[in-house]
């Protein structure tokens, strides 16, 4: 198993996309596959190389495509045998491959490996794949070597046609008449091959398919490698437009590791030529993916649900969640401060009375000082209780404190002048003590500690943020400072630890490693956290809390701590506020991906249960509030509209643009325009077949970017980060090319893919190779290049 952290599997957006946990379970699953054939590559020295979406996404993400869940490879022939001829040995035992030779209905010259033969909800196996089910699998497209002649491939595609339509006529039922007969007599002449007798049952139909199909492979591998430059997959794509659809064989000879989520995975070293010739414009996202279902293992969820007549792993929505009850505060903070300050009161009142009715008596001294010493110590723990709560350094406890240690020493004072009195036989007890007013001075103390009450908690709202990661922060920053603003108000941030949990609902972390994971002292230095063991929501009976978790106990993989879902929370708050992690771009429910991710975090208990939802526009209220009513009834319409609000950013753009600025220190206008510029490593290969060797491009560049230096800061970033692999590509160059970089004394910045969004905020426009900064940049209206390394 790969080591997927709590950090990978959590939602997040990406490129304006959403992607949920569900989504990530998919991922690593596919991962994990990868990593197993990857191994037996290595070991085998078998080359692959990512293709299709799995290309793209490597070289323009990072990683998975967001709005893609699949993940392809491909194999040269000759590499491919290889593959095949060690893969069984060498997977693990629950592993199996699909093909037309294994797998029923599987008519395709590709291979699947998959992780199980069946869906699997078996405790153990759940725990050790992030409680995953579902069959995932990474196909293996085959590139076969071509005809250097059009025409002897336009026949070699006419031959592979024609067995494939005998072979797809047989494997339909439809293969029992003459002319069927006829071609495999023909075939079997012609190809010196002999086939098994065609009985009129399945069995025999698809031997005889198989068989025919495995003839059709041998024609598609018979050009070998040293008889041609050119490479293509056959089927479809050869047959169906021509040796056109080839490609360099060149091409694969030389590779390169790209990032790719947690891992990497070889493409093509000059992979923006290669893609450049696929897709044209592929730098320019189009978020529409037609090549399969998404995601890939929703057809197996409800064709388990239809098997078992039941739901599976889907929230069921409770009408009761609607009923909003008040808020529980008879233990709060507020409520102990009141009976506290009643009780001194009360206390105080009956210290007067003990002067002026009983200093005559015998247990007059006795009752005083116990009377006393209990107001002290009811001041003294108010003090502490207050110190607990609201934490000693906020300037409210200070005062609050300062004001009960004063009436502690008006007690003292007034009450060590009397002993003294007595003591010391100072005339009449009952005079000496002022007829019930010998606590004058300590009754206006209590006045000012019952005026410090009053300010600094009856009065005082408070402000919870529930957040759950510092990447997710970014979302609450705003607010934060909003609600820091507000006069009379105390905001705390109480870091949520995201927790990996059992399929059955149990927490497999320690409670180290669950402390850990709160993240505590990685959040902004001027964000003052509190530990989430240390915040009691009864206690503190918050005014306002902002939570951004939605899912409760429904995320199938992760949970916070119980305490802290929003279905608890709202019983001590007086309003709950959902606020998404990220916004999303813009969407419809034409946008079938992110409809049915919406479908996840949105119809959940979070959402619910939350007083107020802020969303970042009409148009995704509008997505939220049909989502919500399709899914909770057409009767909770009403609900949903009135509870699901725009954003205020979104109505005053002045206040969002102050918000996006938010830290820059200077003014748009007036500060340094920012520049990204990112070197690739294609630039190693593409770079040879250009009329400016590299290094003199990259020494004009630099000179033009020095030049402009007055108005531009400039960041250098590689793709991939890793030197290591440029040195594999092409040693000599990539020295050279650090070389001039070490001598530009250019600002190089690190950063992983995952960070391109959070990047490309913080800078004025990308110049440079094709990377997965680009899309980012593109999502958010930044100014793109893609440099032109070597071309005059």
């Amino acid at each position: 198993m790969m080591d997927n952290s709590i950090d990978f599997l959590r939602d997040e957006v990406r490129n304006g996309f959403y992607i949920p946990t569900a989504i990530k379970q998919a991922w690593a699953a596919t991962l994990d596959i990868l990593s197993k054939i990857d191994s037996i590559c290595k070991k085998h020295g078998i080359r692959y190389f990512a293709d299709w979406g799995s290309f793209l996404g490597a070289v323009r993400h990072g990683g998975f495509i967001p709005w893609d869940d699949d993940l392809d490879i491909c194999m040269l022939r000759d590499d491919y045998d290889k593959f095949r001829q060690v893969a069984d040995a060498e997977l693990p035992e629950s592993f199996v491959i699909h093909d037309y030779e294994r797998k029923e209905n599987h008519w395709l010259f590709l291979a699947r490996v998959v992780n199980n033969s069946k869906m699997c909800f078996d405790l153990e196996y759940l725990n050790e794949h992030n409680n995953f089910p579902w069959l995932a699998g990474v196909d293996i497209f085959i590139k076969d070597y071509l005809y250097e002649d059009e025409g002897k491939e336009k026949a070699r595609c006419d031959e592979i046609l024609n067995i494939l339509a005998v072979a797809d006529a047989i494997a339909d039922g439809e293969g029992h008449n003459e002319g069927i007969s006829q071609k495999l007599k023909e075939f079997s002449k012609k190809y010196n091959t002999i086939f098994p007798v065609l009985l009129r049952n399945k069995d025999s139909e698809r031997q005889v398919a198989v068989e025919l199909y495995r003839l059709a492979e041998k024609q598609m591998a018979r050009v070998k490698p040293e008889e041609t430059q050119r490479v293509g997959q056959i089927f479809p794509w050869v047959i169906k437009y021509g040796s056109g659809a080839g490609e360099k064989k060149s091409w694969y000879e030389k590779s390169i590791r790209l990032p790719f989520e947690n891992t990497t995975i070889p493409v093509p070293a000059n992979y923006n030529e290669v893609l450049s010739k696929r897709y044209g414009d592929y730098c320019t996202v189009k978020k529409n993916w037609d090549g399969h279902d998404y995601p890939f293992f929703e057809g197996q969820k409800k064709e388990m649900e239809r098997v078992s007549g039941e739901s599976v792993l889907r929230y069921k929505f409770d009408r009761r969640l609607l009923k909003r009850t008040v808020p529980e505060k008879s233990e709060s903070l507020k409520t102990v401060a009141k009976e506290c300050t009643a009780e001194l009161e009360r206390m105080l009142a009956d210290a007067n009375r003990i002067c002026a009715e009983d200093a005559a008596t015998s247990d007059f001294f006795d009752l005083l000082t116990q009377l006393v010493g209990d107001m002290q110590q009811l001041a003294a723990d108010l003090g502490t209780l207050v110190e607990n709560v609201k934490g000693t350094d906020r300037e409210c406890t200070v005062k609050l404190v300062g004001s009960l240690q004063a009436l502690c020493d008006a007690l003292w004072e007034e009450y060590s002048e009397i002993k003294d009195k007595i003591e010391n036989g100072n005339g009449d007890v009952a005079l000496s003590c002022g007829l019930g007013n010998g606590f004058a001075k300590s009754k206006d103390a209590l006045n000012k500690a019952i005026q410090s009450v009053n300010d600094n908690i009856l009065s005082r709202k408070e402000v919870l943020f529930l957040a759950i990661g510092t990447k997710e922060w970014s979302a609450f920053e705003c607010l934060y400072e909003k609600e820091l603003k507000t006069p009379d108000t105390d905001v705390y941030v109480v870091p949520l630890p995201v927790m990996k949990k059992s399929f059955d609902g149990m927490i497999n972390m320690t409670d180290d490693e669950i402390v850990e994971s709160a993240h505590l002292n990685e959040y902004p230095e001027n964000v003052e956290c509190t530990d989430f063991r240390e915040y009691d929501l009864g206690m503190h009976a918050p005014d306002r809390v902002y939570i951004q978790n939605p899912y409760d106990e429904v995320n199938p993989c992760l949970t916070v701590p119980p305490y802290f879902y929003a279905s608890n929370v709202r019983k001590y708050a007086d309003e709950v506020v959902y606020v998404p992690i990220a916004p999303t771009s813009e969407f419809s429910e034409n946008d079938g991906c992110d409809m049915y991710n919406l479908g996840h975090y949105v119809t959940a208990p979070g959402v619910i249960c939350a007083d107020k939802v802020i969303v970042q526009s009409d148009n995704i209220k509008r997505l939220y509030v049909d989502a919500l009513t399709s899914f909770a009834g057409k009767d909770t319409a009403d609900v949903w509209e009135d509870k699901i609000v725009v954003a205020e950013s979104e109505k005053n753009p002045v206040d969002a643009k102050k918000c996006a600025d938010k830290g820059v220190g200077e003014t748009q206008n007036s500060r340094k325009k920012k520049l990204l510029v990112c070197i690739g490593a294609n630039e190693l290969v593409e770079s040879k077949e250009r009329s400016v060797p590299l290094a003199e491009a990259l020494n004009k560049k630099f000179k033009v970017l020095e030049d402009a230096a007055d108005k531009i800061e400039v960041s250098l970033v590689f793709y991939p980060e890793d030197k290591r692999l440029w040195q594999e590509v092409d040693e000599s160059l990539s020295k050279e090319v650090f070389e001039i970089i070490d001598r530009a004394n250019m600002h190089f910045i690190s950063s992983k893919p995952q960070d391109a969004d959070k990047i490309a905020q913080e800078f004025d426009a990308y110049y440079g190779s094709p990377s997965p900064f680009v899309p980012a940049f593109s999502i958010s209206g930044k100014p793109v290049m893609i440099a032109d390394f070597g071309l005059e």
